[in-house]
């Protein structure tokens, strides 16, 4: 795993990345940050500073994006940042929602159809940028006899039909863009070191949660889960990187 993070930690060094972001977004870039600091060869540029990209410099770019609960106004921010700050200055760009902007009330299929048509037109206007979709992040869904008693006496157990919003928003960005790029958040925050996922069963389909090991308050990550999705991210977002490289006038 070492050499691996190594090449992967450099393989983002080397490329121009933006990515759009709230909390869990930041919890990332904290843990890149900290597993960065293992490599000091490395010179990995992580910026919040758009003027400081472009030019032949590798550079992560991060930035907030629009608003917690109004996933759309996330795109609509993104784009603004792409069309205004960025166009010809970055050659991979993703945006990811908050565990916050989906719940049980929310309709996944309307919400994904206006993701699709945003995201499907800024691929459309920017042909020089790669785009990298990412799976929303999870919550913790507690278990044990107290869970299970509540939920056969016919309480709802809220914090799964949360999730289950969630897994339903991630199949589809999964199944219409198989032939795209995904980095799949959703899944790093699931799986224990040993391969096995965090997961209910609810009308007999099974649905992932995010590791309770991996968070102190629920949704956002603490320092072994933080490192662990930042591994899993960085591993990911290289791999699409490598297989599909950029390059512009200017650059080597």
């Amino acid at each position: 795993m070492p050499q691996t993070l190594e090449r992967d930690l450099q393989t983002l060094a080397d490329a121009r990345v933006f990515f759009g972001h709230q909390s869990v977004g930041r919890n990332i870039i904290a843990g890149i940050e900290e597993l960065s600091g293992d490599y000091q060869e490395i010179d990995l540029n992580i910026t919040g500073n758009s003027a400081e990209v472009g030019g032949a410099s590798g550079c992560l770019l991060h930035s907030t994006v629009g608003k917690n609960t109004d996933p759309l106004s996330k795109c609509v921010d993104y784009g603004r940042i792409l069309d205004r700050e960025l166009t010809g200055k970055i050659d991979y760009a993703l945006l990811k929602f908050c565990y916050i902007d989906i719940n049980r009330d929310s309709d996944v299929t309307k919400l994904f159809e206006d993701f699709k048509r945003i995201m499907d037109n800024f691929i459309d206007r920017h042909p020089e940028i790669t785009f990298i979709h990412a799976t929303v992040p999870l919550r913790h869904s507690p278990g044990g006899l107290g869970v299970r008693i509540r939920e056969l006496l016919g309480r709802p157990n809220n914090s799964k039909l949360d999730n289950i919003k969630r897994n339903q928003f991630n199949h589809l960005l999964r199944t219409h863009y198989t032939q795209s790029h995904i980095v799949d958040i959703a899944a790093s925050e699931s799986t224990y070191p040993d391969g096995k996922r965090e997961a209910f069963k609810m009308d007999g389909q099974t649905y992932y949660s995010l590791i309770g090991e991996y968070t102190d308050d629920g949704g956002h990550l603490n320092e072994n889960g933080r490192r662990r999705v930042a591994s899993a991210f960085v591993h990911e977002l290289a791999q699409i990187i490598r297989n599909h490289p950029r390059i512009d006038r200017g650059r080597v």
